[in-house]
């Protein structure tokens, strides 16, 4: 009798190994694909991230926190506090991200361990809000009658000057009270670059003269809110929300906008480009006759090494739904998204970090 089993039962039994290799086979590539994969963040149960920084942004972020809260469970704490402080807190370990209306000054720059990565993010308007209840219509500005107004040789709302530049307006026989902030910040630069235009500017000097001094967009809306006859420089959603007035302002065609989510996005449009944004301070000059005239570009800031924690993936995380899911929320609140050529450029520059290492080359 032959001992070897039928041909057939050998044919199966190689069939039966072959299907078992190929299952383990499976298996390990499956486990090995599911341990390679990027971990989602998970939330802490507790504070997940600290940033600080920009007044200017924090109404829309604001609501980027609570809704990105709601749909990850990821908690974001955030200090508004002005652009340099934010940095400061950032540089010295107190924060995992800062926020900044301007980019970063060279010996900033230099303090972070790998160097800084500066993501813009959205932009605002930087509007001119007053309360003089008794107007029916936007009251109408421009730079030369606002370097007057903020050097004091403007004291009352009906100067000839204004009733000049808004004809058949009843302007009320009231002093202008000009509400200053109490150091320069990115709103406040911003708006110096607006008032350069003019002859009779004052620069940086005028918006940090003697007079009411207040921190923060907050401080000057509610200052202004407070009293009849003043004005301030101040971000636009701050003024929408506390139902303040806002002038049109004279852009470089010679028309007098509002500014509005449209306008903002006209600006942009016509002056930014994803090679130009990251030493941007401000759109200011936009030719475009339907475009706002004084638009912020407000940006996120990290150590381009980010840190391997699981907050660098929260961070990474919240950064990329800003600029989609956030972005599509931004003209809700008064601001404009980035131009879907610059929001592209920025998800690239977040997908090459690696948490952990320093960017080859060092970003100088």
């Amino acid at each position: 009798m032959d001992p070897r089993p039928p041909r057939r039962n050998v044919g199966l039994l190689q069939g039966a190994a072959l299907l078992w290799l190929g299952l383990l086979v499976g298996f390990a590539v499956g486990i090995e694909y599911i341990r390679s994969r990027p971990v989602p963040p998970t939330p802490s149960g507790g504070i997940d991230l600290v940033g600080a920084g920009a007044t200017f942004p924090y109404p829309l972020y604001r609501r980027w926190f609570a809704d990105y809260g709601r749909e990850t469970g990821v908690r974001i704490n955030y200090f508004s506090v002005g652009s340099a402080e934010g940095i400061r807190m950032l540089l010295d370990g107190n924060a995992d991200f800062g926020a900044s209306d301007r980019p970063l000054t060279a010996d900033e720059r230099a303090r972070a361990r790998c160097g800084p990565v500066e993501i813009p993010m959205v932009l605002g308007a930087v509007a001119v809000a007053y309360r003089l209840s008794d107007l029916t219509t936007p009251l109408r500005l421009d730079a030369d009658v606002l370097s007057d107004i903020l050097a004091g040789r403007i004291r009352r709302w009906d100067d000839a000057a204004l009733r000049a530049l808004n004809p058949g307006v009843a302007l009320p026989p009231l002093p202008i009270t000009v509400v200053r902030r109490a150091r320069i910040t990115g709103t406040s630069a911003m708006f110096a670059r607006y008032l350069a235009s003019s002859a009779r500017a004052s620069g940086d000097a005028a918006l940090t003269a003697a007079g009411a001094q207040v921190e923060g967009n907050e401080g000057v809306t509610a200052a202004i809110s407070a009293q009849p006859g003043a004005l301030g420089i101040v971000e636009y959603t701050y003024a929408m929300q506390a139902n303040l007035d806002v002038a049109a302002l004279r852009n470089v065609a010679g028309a007098f906008v509002l500014p509005s989510p449209a306008s903002i996005a006209a600006a942009a449009r016509e002056r930014l480009d994803a090679s130009s944004i990251d030493t941007t301070l401000g759109v200011i000059g936009a030719r475009d006759a339907v475009a706002y005239p004084v638009v912020g570009v407000t940006r996120i800031v990290a150590d381009a090494a980010l840190g391997d924690t699981a907050r660098a993936a929260h961070f990474l995380a919240f950064a990329r739904w800003a600029l989609g899911d956030g972005a599509a929320v931004a003209a809700e609140v008064g601001y404009a998204a980035l131009p879907d050529a610059i929001a592209d450029a920025q998800r690239r520059r977040l997908a090459a970090l690696r948490p952990g290492r320093c960017p080859s080359p060092r970003t100088p």
